[in-house]
């Protein structure tokens, strides 16, 4: 009885139970205390349903510690799934799926997940619910101010860890990232160089003649995404050929984006007079090797320096994707085919019929882009 009545109090006439959840299991819940109103002003009543509740209470209690402890007798049950929580579900993602990635799979994949514990905290997998997913989903946009299309990205990340989880270990859990309402993707916000000014950079970059300056003047009429150019190696261009081009292909250090990626594009312009120089002042296997080895291609950093100094030489909101945008357009201003323009680009084919043959010959390649070549003679 004095047991029991510990667990009651009274207020305004009427009986509450209540009881502290221990500290080894408030994680669970959403308070650190429960209080519950018994309907009654009659104290043996209060003390029986105190007894009653209690006891549904405890049993609640070792569920739940059976749930996150394992003993040594645990291989014996027939089904003993102890749901791992968002740390150790990415160590299980970066083990599985990291052996021929580079450090940017790694950085990123951690950041995503430090996101999450940031927002609603490292919780066992079957913890996380819809709500925690949508109010995730909120603190991306509202809190970290991201952009539809960077919050999608990261929600894509955190489901692929957790699906994950759930196939190797065999978890009977549903995945609440799968589910949750995504705000549409935005039209890109990455504005093209305008011509004149893709004049002015490459005169710049070609005064400097460093690396760095070097990797604009090459991305600059060659349509290359910046992962792939960082990611050539000497053998990957021919400066010998009738019609200098260079080839895009896959690496160990350099996975592509498509496979349309992997393509053959003719040296024309600053991009031909960048690869001369880089293949003339190189002493590595490497066009870039500050930014790629071996092992891998460090797009991230180059990025950041670049779009630095980007921002601070054309005093615009100009990012070195924004080259790329520009050599879609300056081929649109001379009513280049689009299927070439997708094939330059390597950009996802529009048609089926885009795959069928080889494409078009590296002649016609090169006639169309020096058509909007901005220079022909280099400081």
């Amino acid at each position: 009885m004095v047991e029991h009545s510990r667990h009651i109090f009274k207020k305004r006439k009427t009986y509450y139970f209540s009881a502290r959840i221990p500290k080894s299991l408030q994680r669970h819940y959403v308070t650190s205390r429960i209080q519950k109103c018994l309907h009654t002003s009659v104290e043996s009543d209060a003390l029986k349903q105190a007894r009653q509740l209690r006891h549904e209470l405890e049993q609640q209690w070792s569920e739940l510690r059976l749930k996150t402890i394992k003993s040594q007798f645990s291989e014996y049950l027939v089904s003993h799934h102890t749901a791992p929580n968002i740390l150790e579900a990415l160590e299980i993602y970066l083990s599985t799926k990291g052996n021929d990635r580079n450090s940017d799979f790694f950085v990123s994949t951690k950041r995503h997940i430090s996101y999450l514990i940031k927002s609603v905290g490292n919780k066992p997998l079957e913890e996380y619910s819809t709500l925690d997913a949508s109010k995730f989903r909120d603190w991306l946009l509202d809190k970290q101010s991201l952009s539809a299309t960077s919050t999608r990205r990261v929600m894509s990340s955190i489901k692929s860890v957790i699906n994950l989880a759930i196939r190797e270990l065999g978890l009977d859990i549903n995945n609440p990232f799968s589910s949750v309402y995504m705000p549409a993707k935005e039209l890109s916000t990455r504005p093209p160089i305008p011509n004149h000014l893709v004049k002015d950079l490459q005169n710049l970059c070609f005064k400097v003649n460093d690396e760095q300056r070097l990797i604009i003047s090459l991305l600059s009429d060659s349509g290359l995404r910046l992962n792939e150019a960082l990611g050539l190696i000497k053998d990957d261009v021919d400066l010998d050929s009738s019609i200098p081009h260079l080839s895009v292909r896959q690496h160990e250090w350099r996975r592509l984006k498509t496979p349309s990626s992997t393509r053959v594009i003719p040296l024309v312009g600053a991009s031909l007079e960048a690869a001369r120089r880089l293949i003339r002042t190189s002493k590595d296997d490497f066009l870039f090797p500050s930014y790629a080895n071996s092992t891998e291609t460090r797009s991230n950093s180059a990025s950041a320096t670049l779009n630095k100094w980007l921002k601070k030489t054309l005093d615009k909101d100009y990012v070195i994707h924004s080259l790329r945008h520009s050599f879609r357009d300056r081929l649109r201003a001379i009513q280049c085919p689009p299927e070439l323009i997708n094939e330059l680009g390597g950009w996802s084919k529009a048609s089926v019929g885009e795959g069928y043959g080889n494409g078009y010959p590296l002649k016609v390649k090169a006639e169309w882009i020096r058509k909007i070549t901005a220079l022909e003679k280099y400081s």
